[in-house]
């Protein structure tokens, strides 16, 4: 090497190495994250590291900086909205079914039962994945009129067991859920037309329903947009709760059962929807 090519590489700057991989500006990668969080309702650090290409500490930095300007309010992993219809919490990753099922068993019991008294005969119905759901097929098993659609392993073993007719969409089986997934779950139910369907959901706040798997999301969308009556079961612990994935807003949602009231913010959105709210005893 030369002294004049060695003197060139001494003083070359690290951005002058075409190697190197473009650096995003901290405005545009601001700007980014925002747009992800308009898109999604929240945003977690690990996603946005992936889809910005950048460390977990850059965007960490990112995110303080958004909460001191008021536009984010920082969690554990994330950011949410700020103010007083900022969520209590942030759930990324899923907790185990075998660990899910041992919480609020008395309450899911009773939404299970609360939600069954809402089908009438020979209805045609979807049933989601979840404990919530798996509890309410307990309640419906029994009946001979029911003809039901579930991406539910667990679920259409539940109600093989009763009377009623029972049909497994096809797809890819997500373990541990048991939950089937995939685009030919989704054009499976695009080719019926559901009296009713029941889902299940992770978290549930002023600004909609959420779910862990952006996978089984899918799949409740489409359970969603083909149904005549759409609802969602969820126990009072989820009140507040974000997780991955969004599912729909509250205006998709015709009827919530839960074992206690919502809470102030939750209540008035769901008032703003005309959603009817069960709350079992």
């Amino acid at each position: 090497m030369t002294r004049d090519t060695s003197e060139q590489a001494e003083g070359q700057r690290p951005e002058d190495n075409p190697n190197r991989p473009e650096r995003i500006p901290a405005a545009l990668r601001q700007a980014r994250i925002m747009a992800s969080f308009e898109r999604n309702g929240f945003v977690s650090i690990a996603g946005l590291s992936e889809e910005l290409g950048v460390s977990g500490m850059t965007v960490r930095r990112d995110l303080d900086l958004l909460d001191k300007r008021g536009v984010l309010a920082r969690t554990h992993g994330g950011a949410v909205a700020p103010g007083p219809h900022a969520p209590t919490s942030f759930d990324e990753d899923e907790p185990a079914f075998d660990q899910r099922m041992r919480r609020q068993t008395q309450q899911k019991s009773s939404i299970a039962a609360a939600a069954a008294k809402l089908v009438g005969p020979n209805e045609s119905l979807g049933l989601d994945v979840g404990t919530s759901i798996l509890a309410l097929a307990s309640e419906l098993a029994p009946r001979r009129d029911l003809r039901v659609f579930t991406n539910n392993l667990r679920v259409g073993m539940q109600m093989a067991n009763g009377n009623g007719s029972v049909y497994i969409l096809g797809g890819q089986i997500r373990v541990p859920e048991f939950s089937v997934i995939g685009p030919q779950a989704i054009e499976n139910l695009k080719s019926h037309f559901l009296d009713r369907v029941f889902i299940g959901v992770s978290g549930l706040d002023a600004n909609g329903l959420y779910d862990y798997s952006p996978e089984d999301t899918e799949v409740k969308r489409a359970f969603i947009a083909n149904a005549g009556s759409v609802v969602v079961l969820c126990d009072s612990s989820k009140f507040g709760r974000r997780a991955l994935s969004r599912i729909v807003p509250l205006d998709k949602v015709h009827i919530l059962v839960t074992d206690a009231p919502p809470p102030p913010d939750i209540a008035e959105a769901l008032a703003n929807t005309n959603t009817q709210v069960i709350v079992a005893s």
